[in-house]
């Protein structure tokens, strides 16, 4: 009975500590976000992240490799939370004029964030010549265009439009992520740039898909 009872009390420590360890890294994540965001990703060191988190530096390096490691995981936190968005709006049962309203929504939020495209271009600069950290910058863009590809696939299946669009489709997704990180890489730099033209030409291409579709009975 001692033994079955020492490996419960062994188990229940080991959760406890993977418990303390996932706060402690969420805590971490949490302090780097806002300080790359607010302040930017060279200014911002180790030293300042774990003192915002109430923790020490050696305990931010204990969940992370170095600052690149923890910058990536930051945006792909971020890159995470704008697909999710994306993916909320096109499960959402709404009609087409809706949709775009939302799609309109997104772009004017995803193109206004002046701190996130700061923090991609600052992190894009640190990743040249780094083979992993430049595949990992690709891989979140491929994400987010995925994710629009799936969108507008999304909008497709509502009019009827067949398989073949694909292509279109992926085009279309091209159009928008560029629209939002170039426009956003603008605004970085002169915020009161317009992001009205950008926003039209992306309801467009939806607004094209629709006219698309009109004369199929899937149509709304």
């Amino acid at each position: 009975m001692s033994t079955l009872v020492s490996r419960i009390i062994g188990d229940m420590a080991r959760i406890t500590r993977a418990e303390r360890q996932a706060a402690t890294r969420a805590d971490i994540l949490a302090a780097a976000r806002a300080r790359f965001l607010r302040d930017g990703y060279a200014p911002t060191s180790l030293e300042q992240i774990a003192e915002d988190a109430g923790y020490s530096k050696g305990a931010v390096y204990s969940n992370f490799r170095d600052k690149p490691t923890l910058c990536r995981e930051v945006l792909e936190a971020i890159h995470d939370t704008k697909l999710g968005e994306v993916r909320s709006i096109i499960a959402a049962d709404r009609d087409i004029d809706e949709l775009l309203a939302d799609i309109e929504d997104w772009l004017e939020r995803t193109v206004g964030d002046v701190g996130w495209t700061m923090l991609e271009m600052e992190f894009a600069v640190v990743s040249r010549g780094n083979v992993e950290l430049t595949r990992m910058i690709g891989s979140l863009h491929g994400g987010m265009h995925d994710a629009i590809v799936t969108a507008l696939r999304g909008v497709g299946a509502r009019l009827g439009l067949a398989d073949e669009s694909d292509r279109t489709y992926s085009e279309f997704a091209d159009l928008i992520v560029a629209t939002t990180f170039g426009l956003g890489v603008q605004r970085a730099v002169d915020p009161t740039i317009s992001i009205r033209p950008a926003v039209q030409a992306i309801r467009g291409v939806v607004a094209t898909l629709t006219a698309g579709g009109s004369s199929t009975p899937a149509a709304r």
